[in-house]
């Protein structure tokens, strides 16, 4: 197996590479495609390496056609808008599991399912996968920073509760987090019991929220702001300061369309070496 060129729709607006990884598991990991976007130097530059942001629910982020919520993140688009502005990376998206994808992405289990079926607490194999299988592709093949410093994660709702939790657990190997609309109420308080517990927390975090975050949870609308809001006072609490990028859009809803949106300014935040 190797990388090889992806088929994506045509996009005058886009000019970096989009390659794809077939059949990429592991023993708890049903295989996936794996996708990454290599940047409009990177042909052009041999010699040169790049920072890497890992972005969770990959079947959503380059292409409308794959999505199952019938939107993208167009990664691929805002991260051409960024090698124009000199800030460039390589993006990795690694698909959800469907309907375990609530199981991947909690680093606890919900008391709410019945015994018999994986309702959450498989976060951190899911976190061992990307280290130990996907990051390994990516640094072996492609042209990688691998440090952590120039490694980030990023992802919304629970792909943003995992990408938190991979920086508070994995700072020698993640840099950065981008948590977006992160769903805070699935996990019952464990980010909050986690960051409360550390001595500090390294790296940079972009935390953003959106005022009408119930499309998919109503009943949880205001839950998704209070807790938001009550995080990055918490992470403030702890020292991030300056590393700490907090937004707030009290019209943001709970979709790619939203996220796409905020996408280029947390990205700016994230990859820059400020």
């Amino acid at each position: 197996m190797s990388w090889e060129p992806y088929a994506a729709l045509p996009d005058s607006t886009v000019t970096g590479t989009l390659l794809q990884w077939e059949g990429v598991g592991d023993a708890n990991h049903a295989p996936r495609t794996i996708l990454a976007w290599l940047p409009p130097s990177y042909a052009a530059q041999p010699d040169r390496r790049y920072p890497v942001v890992y972005l969770h629910d990959g079947q959503n982020v380059f292409d409308a056609a794959t999505s199952y919520n019938i939107s993208e993140w167009g990664a691929d688009e805002t991260l051409t808008e960024l090698a124009a502005e000199g800030l460039e990376a390589i993006a990795i998206a690694i698909p959800n599991a469907n309907e375990q994808r609530y199981h991947e992405y909690s680093p606890v289990r919900h008391p709410g399912f019945p015994p018999e079926v994986a309702g959450g607490g498989g976060g951190d194999d899911y976190l061992a996968f990307l280290i130990d299988t996907v990051k390994p592709l990516a640094d072996e093949h492609l042209r990688t920073l691998p440090d952590a410093a120039h490694t980030t994660l990023l992802g919304s709702s629970m792909g943003g509760l995992i990408s938190l939790h991979a920086l508070l657990t994995r700072p020698k190997v993640f840099g950065s987090a981008g948590v977006m609309s992160p769903a805070f109420w699935a996990c019952a308080g464990e980010a909050f019991e986690r960051v409360r517990n550390s001595p500090g927390v390294a790296g940079k975090i972009w935390l953003d929220i959106g005022g009408k975050e119930g499309t998919d949870h109503p009943e949880q609308e205001q839950a998704y702001w209070d807790d938001a809001h009550a995080m990055r006072d918490l992470l403030l609490e702890k020292g991030m300061g300056e590393r700490l990028r907090f937004q707030a859009d009290p019209e943001g809803i709970h979709r790619e369309t939203a996220w796409k949106v905020r996408l280029p300014g947390a990205l700016r935040f994230l990859l820059s070496g400020g």
